[in-house]
């Protein structure tokens, strides 16, 4: 194998890794269609008043941007690779 089809091969893996993994990331943390959120509000009930207050909890839960980013990312790569690869197909 030589350089270039090695190169071809590494971007083309590392494309679909960085999709497999942003994807990953997106539906373990919730799948969100809206923008990324750090914090979610959770309504508790106290016992003794009787009355429902919220509570602002820390979390992580990625949006579409983040889906988006990952998305053109790893186009970008595998364009990359079809360039290499086209490249070397003009050279032989």
């Amino acid at each position: 194998m030589n350089t270039a089809s090695r190169l071809t091969f590494t971007l083309r893996l590392t494309s679909i890794a960085a999709l497999l993994a942003t994807l990953g990331l997106w539906l373990a943390t919730g799948a969100h269609l809206g923008w990324t959120r750090t914090s979610k509000v959770i309504v508790r009930h106290d016992e003794i008043t009787g009355i429902d207050f919220p509570v602002r909890e820390k979390t992580f839960v990625a949006g579409v941007e983040i889906l988006a980013a990952g998305t053109a990312f790893a186009a970008a790569l595998a364009g990359t690779s079809l360039l290499s690869s086209r490249r070397r197909a003009v050279r032989a």
